[in-house]
């Protein structure tokens, strides 16, 4: 399991339809580290090694956490500072 921004997030990968691998991001709370507070998951999207399906998985929960801190818009894009 991986920390980021005092929060544990873990990325799993497993087999979808085929060889392909698919991922699921778990975002578990900051407070007591185990409450299970986010899932996240991006079924359109397949990848070829078990890897590379964890790594979107984490990537997907930094970029919730982020956007729950109005660090990013929900499109991704960074958000504007205000002026």
């Amino acid at each position: 399991m991986s920390q980021y921004k005092d929060h544990p997030i873990y990325g799993l990968a497993f087999h979808g339809a085929g060889a392909d691998w698919l991922c699921r991001g778990l975002v578990f709370n900051a407070g007591d580290k185990v409450t299970e507070i986010k899932k996240l998951e991006r079924a359109e999207l397949s990848f070829d090694t078990e890897e590379k399906a964890k790594a979107h998985a984490l990537q997907l929960c930094k970029t919730w956490i982020d956007e729950q801190a109005g660090i990013f818009a929900p499109t991704g894009i960074p958000a504007l500072a205000p002026q």
